[in-house]
């Protein structure tokens, strides 16, 4: 692949077909689509790093502070619909550290 964003995800999945079939090596993965796009961005890929909070943000300022290397952050905020976990500030530092 020469462009990181251009791809589709059967190429993707036709192209690591083995580390499917051997989903828990914790090779290559498609995450189901509910995620909703806030960036812009209609397409991304990267490894995946995980921050698990509640009502409380300070996980996901310490991971956007520090180098992501490319990483996609998801956060799983438990269902909470009270608080914001991401807003400009942390979007920006986000971006800044990759």
């Amino acid at each position: 692949m020469t462009d990181r964003n251009d791809f589709s995800t059967c190429d993707l999945c036709d192209e690591h077909k083995a580390s499917l079939l051997a989903a828990s090596d914790g090779g290559f993965r498609v995450l189901p689509p509910v995620f909703r796009d806030f960036g812009g961005i209609a397409k991304f890929a990267g490894s995946v790093s995980t921050v698990k909070c509640f009502e409380d943000n300070t996980l996901v300022k310490a991971a956007v502070e520090s180098p992501g290397e490319d990483r996609v952050l998801v956060v799983d905020g438990g269902g909470s619909l009270r608080r914001a976990l991401v807003g400009g500030n942390l979007a920006a530092a986000a971006a800044r550290n990759g």
